[in-house]
């Protein structure tokens, strides 16, 4: 919980820094801008709040990130209702049946247009730009500070408009644009992943990314490399020590644990070269590798060990892992995940699946078990797909 907090208050600064528009020193500006993406990436749509009021403070703080907002010819079009009554609060439920969960929700900042401080004529819309840009602040400034927030839409509906307008005494020049419900989470909201390159062109509609835009900082710093050339690590001590991490999964769910059994070879073909390694059933990686096809092995150096204990000694059924140590996951071609902060990475494709035999248990590994509550390893075969390092 201590690291959340302060996780929150580093993201507060940030927010505070935008908002009273002082200059970052250049050799902090990395570390801001990790932050700030950071916040883009994690924050969601909140429908359900805890019986908790928002503070005047952190109101203020939304409001001031809402007027930092880019405004064409700076015109500032925007008006923020703020609504704490319950009343009120009720009222703007029933006039949005998008917005019910008013009913429940300590705070509403209704963002209005402001049509005295428009253009004239066709420009006259670019008010609906702006007042969107300070909405998007307010929800980024919203996550920033603990809250959850959900855009609930007004403008262009007649009807919408005309009952907010009833609701808040708000005269003819200022027009509501949006309800945006902001209180206290009362559970955990997962962002979703909506990246998706097919929404992307480039140069003319349907155009394909140029070679020369594919740079290695697309994959956090990483080049390719021949590892049956340029492999150069003991393979007997390479699981010993190295800091190895397995991850398996997708973009909707994933896991990664700290492993120090594994094995590098060639098998079946002089052209399938292999990592094996070893997932006990009582591992919640364990139900990815049954799941899917491809897995990464990740080496981390030395100034990260703190990933390879907590990886070792936490699950990924109880605590959400990369996001405690702050690690940035990002995907392989085949969707398989890895860390940002690793030095090198390895995507495999499983090509056989099993459990040990019993009976074909040694001395060793009859020992191993007799109080293994982990249960019997499976063994998992991949063939090494690519591999690249910083």
């Amino acid at each position: 919980m201590k690291s959340v907090k302060s996780f929150c208050m580093i993201i507060l600064t940030c927010v505070m820094a935008m908002v009273n528009t002082t200059p970052v020193d250049a050799q902090r500006a990395p570390s801001y801008g990790r932050i700030a993406l950071d916040n883009i990436s994690t924050r969601v749509s909140v429908r359900s709040y805890l019986d908790k009021p928002v503070e005047p403070e952190k109101v203020e703080q939304m409001l001031r990130a809402g007027m930092a907002a880019p405004s064409a010819a700076n015109k500032q079009p925007w008006h923020f209702v703020v609504v704490t009554e319950r009343k009120q609060l009720n009222a703007l439920a029933k006039a949005n049946p998008y917005a019910s969960m008013l009913e429940k929700a300590p705070l509403a900042i209704v963002v209005c247009g402001n049509m005295d401080k428009t253009f004239e004529g066709e420009a006259r819309e670019f008010w609906v730009q702006d007042c969107s840009a300070a909405t998007e602040n307010i929800l980024l400034a919203a996550n920033a500070l603990g809250l959850g927030a959900v855009w609930t839409g007004t403008y262009p509906d007649a009807k919408r408009c005309k009952d907010v307008s009833a609701i808040l005494k708000l005269p003819a020049n200022i027009v509501p644009l949006n309800t945006i419900v902001i209180g206290y989470p009362d559970k955990e909201n997962k962002p979703k992943d909506k990246w998706d390159p097919k929404n992307i062109s480039y140069n003319t509609y349907g155009g394909a990314r140029p070679k020369d835009m594919v740079p290695a900082s697309t994959r956090g710093g990483f080049t390719d490399f021949d590892y049956a050339k340029e492999f150069n690590e003991n393979p007997f001590t390479f699981f010993k020590g190295k800091g190895l991490l397995l991850a398996c999964g997708d973009k909707k769910n994933h896991n990664a644990m700290t492993i120090g059994w594994g094995a590098l070879g060639n098998v079946w073909s002089s052209n399938v070269n292999t990592i094996t390694v070893y997932v006990a059933p009582a591992r919640y990686t364990y139900e990815f590798m049954e799941k899917y096809q491809y897995f990464t092995v990740m080496r981390f150096d030395e100034s990260r060990k703190d990933v390879l204990e907590y990886m070792g000694t936490h699950s990924g059924r109880d605590v959400n892992k990369e996001k405690e140590l702050g690690l940035h996951v990002a995907y392989t071609e085949h969707g398989a995940p890895y860390y940002l902060e690793a030095v090198e990475v390895y995507e495999c494709e499983i090509i056989y699946r099993d459990q040990f035999d019993k009976d074909g248990f040694g001395e060793i590994p009859q020992k191993r078990y007799e109080n293994f509550p982990a249960g019997i390893h499976h063994q998992y075969i991949g063939r090494i797909l690519s591999a690249k390092r910083r």
